[in-house]
């Protein structure tokens, strides 16, 4: 039955229970990236003067049929080597709605059923998610692939506060603006063009977000990448108006020549970085943690790691790349694709021709850069990657592919020696494109069929809601909290609640869990209760309510972990309960 937390004065009368229920409607697939448009944040914007309030509407294109949509939002930022936090002030999301572009419609986005989002200050949280909005809020036709959704935001900073940015807002009918709050018309949940504000200031980046959601069925790709500069598409500002996927060859390649069908993808890259900062935990916590929404990453680092003057050393920065494959495989990621490394030369004629290149230091034929991607191969034949993606044979010169492909044309394939140019990215996003379409995705996925197919079921009903031994545990419960349907329960497997006074800001009341980590196809929802009649779910914000790892590997074998969710009690109530929900 469900549990009650009680206030502290009656702590020795009232034990916590759990209740754990199942939600069964079908399996469900995983929450993926299902569109284009999002990214990390790459910059705080202090916005002048009385500027508080901001505006925004960015375009989505659906990367396959969708089930629901949800939006992921940050408070942080990626400098060239470490993420950093927005440690200055919240920011509020006092509004925020979707306008489907075939019809007009307009759905509203809720946080825990508000409307608002307060996104808390010197958080390590990743991203806070808004509810799933299902597709059948949606009238007309079933969301299909290439359809655009436009997604508006209305909030504001404090007065000399701060907010991250990065999500593109430069394409035609999109917008980011800063202006003062007595200035807002109120208006919200209107679909169109921003609206005029006056003494706005237009900016070219947005909010950083993510585009979730669920696919109706298996087989759609869902592709994060994973780089510097030369996957941010440092270089490409002139990217096609059109293209409504963002600036590089990565983005690029998320649409075929006609503008259309969409992969759906998430720019997880930032000019400068290493992979060496990358797999450090001392500089990034909050990356990983989007991996799981991939079943296919792009990774292309090294360039940084090797350096201008060629110094890196090619073990190290092997090594340091392979830690990335490990950490997006043990996500759940399905398929990699791998870059070469580019060439990196100085010109003495603007890149035009192959004789005036020079190749800097270690970039040479068999030089430090040759050892890389020969290693890179190597890690291909031993199935550590799935695809590398021969970024040379298209972009390196075909005669000697230290130095760039060169037509006669002033900085052809190349802005400065170093980062791709427009016309490059141009060239280079189909092969990345054509290397992506060529994944098979989602087969011999973990899901609760392929788990109850190794359960010797000895005539026993096998079927998500049955409970063949009648022990109150279903076999779907059984699957996502990761032990036997018909054995005992193990000590200790089933949620427990409890009362937490000696964690800092507490006291708080806690639901511990295992998780199954080896499943795709079901999502553990931690929901409270004042009155055990209307149930929340209990939405991760860093401060009131925290979800943390007890255990990454409870087993010793990677196939569960344990999570507990505290929630700040409140100092005017006299109970609560708490429930773990299982959604399949």
């Amino acid at each position: 039955m469900p549990g009650i937390f009680p206030s502290r004065r009656f702590l020795r009368m009232l034990f916590p229970f759990v209740a754990f229920l199942p939600t069964i409607a079908g399996a469900l697939e995983p929450v993926r990236v299902v569109a284009t448009g999002g990214r990390i944040g790459t910059t705080f914007l202090y916005p002048a003067g009385p500027h508080t309030s901001f505006r925004q509407r960015t375009p989505h294109r659906l990367g396959g049929p969708v089930a629901e949509i949800q939006v992921g939002f940050m408070d942080w930022m990626y400098t060239d080597k470490t993420e950093t936090a927005n440690n200055l002030n919240e920011v509020t999301i006092s509004h925020a709605w979707l306008e489907r572009d075939t019809s007009g419609q307009i759905v509203p986005l809720t946080f825990g059923g508000q409307r608002q989002l307060v996104l808390p200050m010197n958080s390590a949280t990743p991203y806070w998610l808004s509810d799933a909005v299902p597709s059948t809020v949606w009238t007309g036709q079933t969301l299909a692939r290439d359809e655009i959704f436009w997604l508006h935001v209305r909030g504001s900073v404090p007065t000399a506060g701060k907010l991250p940015t990065g999500t593109p807002a430069t394409f035609s009918g999109s917008k980011f603006i800063t202006y003062a709050p007595e200035n807002d018309p109120g208006t919200i949940d209107q679909g169109g063009a921003v609206p005029t504000i006056a003494g706005s200031t237009s900016r070219i980046v947005g909010l950083p977000l993510i585009f979730l959601g669920r696919f109706t069925g298996p087989g759609h790709l869902s592709v994060i990448g994973i780089g510097d500069s030369i996957m941010d598409g440092t270089g490409d500002t002139a990217n096609p108006v059109p293209v409504i996927s963002g600036y590089g060859f990565f983005n690029r390649s998320a649409l075929d020549a006609n503008g259309a069908n969409t992969i759906a993808m998430f720019n997880l890259t930032r000019h400068g970085q290493t992979a060496n900062a990358w797999i450090s935990p001392g500089k990034q916590q909050r990356q990983r943690p989007f991996l799981k929404f991939a079943n296919v990453v792009a990774e292309e680092y090294g360039t940084n790691d090797l350096s201008s003057d060629g110094s890196g050393s090619p073990t190290a920065i092997l090594a340091r790349v392979e830690g990335i494959w490990t950490a997006a495989r043990q996500e759940g990621v399905q398929k990699i694709v791998r870059t070469l490394l580019m060439p990196r030369t100085t010109s003495t004629s603007q890149w035009s021709n192959l004789a005036d290149q020079t190749p800097n230091t270690g970039w040479g034929t068999g030089q430090n850069r040759d050892l890389i991607n020969a290693g890179l191969i190597a890690a291909r034949d031993a199935g550590k990657v799935d695809v590398i993606l021969d970024t040379l044979a298209v972009l390196g010169d075909p005669t000697d592919p230290s130095r760039w492909l060169s037509n006669g044309t002033n900085k052809y394939v190349t802005s400065d020696g170093t980062h791709v140019s427009p016309g490059g990215n141009a060239l280079l996003a189909p092969h990345l494109r054509s290397a992506l379409l060529s994944l098979s995705v989602d087969t011999n996925r973990p899901d609760y069929t392929a788990w109850s197919s190794t359960i010797g079921w000895q005539g026993n009903d096998s079927s998500p809601s049955a409970d063949p031994n009648d022990d109150g545990v279903t076999n779907l419960l059984a699957y996502a909290l990761d032990f036997p349907p018909l054995g005992p329960v193990p000590p200790g497997a089933l949620p427990a609640a409890a009362i937490d006074s000696d964690t800092a800001g507490g006291p708080w009341l806690t639901l511990t869990y295992r998780e199954n980590l080896r499943s795709i196809d079901i999502i553990p929802i931690v929901e409270s209760s004042p009155d055990m009649i209307t149930w929340t779910p209990a939405l991760p914000d860093g401060v009131d309510t925290v979800l943390e790892t007890v255990s990454a590997d409870v087993d010793s074998d990677g196939s569960a972990a344990l999570r507990r969710m505290r929630l700040k009690q409140s100092p005017e109530e006299t109970h609560r309960f708490m429930r773990l929900r299982v959604r399949y």
